[in-house]
């Protein structure tokens, strides 16, 4: 296959993703504004990280020199990260606690779903049982009257 029948098969195929004709030209203009708004971002993320870079170089200086000049800082800093560590601690024991009442909740939902269970067969237990009783009467009766009648004749 030349080279000229696969760049007209690619044109075919991108007219078809566009969904209009279009020449050469106009897809040179569209790919050189492609181009152009990717130069532009990738000079705009140069940008931020540069100014994050100084930004993080600014606020080590910062806190070297607060460190050097006043041992105070420091141990208020150490105080500081303690506390967090605690309330940290403090979160995950709640949190710990709050997961063994829900399961301690869900074993309770579960004992009342089987104790349910079991008096609904219980009831269902009955209910056969006085079927059966009613079932027994009506034989009985049954064979009372059969026997009456068999005295009338």
């Amino acid at each position: 296959m030349t080279n000229n029948n696969q760049n007209q098969r690619q044109k075919q195929k991108d007219t078809q993703l566009l969904g209009k004709n279009i020449t050469d030209v106009e897809l040179g203009q569209e790919l050189g504004s492609i181009r152009q708004e990717i130069s532009q971002l990738t000079q705009n993320l140069s940008q931020l990280q540069n100014s994050q870079q100084s930004s993080q170089q600014g606020s080590q200086q910062s806190s070297q020199a607060n460190q050097a000049s006043n041992p105070l800082m420091q141990q208020m800093q150490s105080f500081g990260s303690q506390a967090q560590q605690q309330m940290q601690q403090t979160d995950q024991q709640v949190q710990q606690s709050i997961q063994q009442a829900q399961q301690a909740m869900q074993q309770a939902l579960e004992g009342i779903q089987a104790n349910q269970a079991m008096q609904q067969m219980y009831q269902a237990i009955q209910q056969g049982q006085q079927a059966q009783q009613s079932s027994g009467q009506q034989n009985q009766q049954a064979q009372q009257s059969s026997g009456q009648q068999g005295r009338n004749q």
